[in-house]
């Protein structure tokens, strides 16, 4: 679930509100812990970090492009390869150390486990990476 950071932090320093019903799951809307807003904040943070994807892999098809004993098929595959590499690398084992990846770090946005509100498991990390891309294979096909 993505929150606010301040929100996760003034939680673990403060202690959940005194005298409000608690929802079972952390972070839904109508959670008094997290009351700060953060859909916005989540789209520009995701957008960052896709926009980070992209460009690592624009570099490194422009360097593997240099190279004039590669085949044009490597050189294609060169892009998709490192795109993958660097999302995984970035939203799963980046998220995993430091609980945010950088574009959500920068709009103040971090994940947490709905079912204690602690850092987020490599699995479930995993799982949120690869229904992305379902659902991101998904949208493209449905425009079609």
């Amino acid at each position: 679930m993505p929150v606010r950071r301040r929100d996760a932090r003034r939680l673990v320093e403060s202690g959940p509100p005194r005298g409000v019903v608690l929802p079972l799951k952390h972070g839904g809307q109508d959670d008094p812990r997290y009351p700060s807003p953060h859909s916005f904040r989540f789209g520009v943070g995701f957008t960052v970090d896709l926009v980070l994807h992209l460009a690592c892999a624009v570099a490194a098809v422009v360097v593997v492009s240099r190279v004039d004993t590669l085949p044009f098929a490597v050189i294609l595959l060169a892009g998709p390869a490192t795109f993958i590499a660097v999302s995984v690398a970035h939203r799963i084992f980046v998220q995993h150390a430091i609980h945010t990846t950088l574009g959500k770090a920068l709009t103040g946005v971090r994940y947490i486990r709905d079912d204690s509100g602690g850092p987020p498991t490599l699995g479930s990390l995993t799982k949120a990476w690869f229904t992305g891309v379902l659902v991101g294979i998904a949208n493209v096909l449905s425009g079609f």
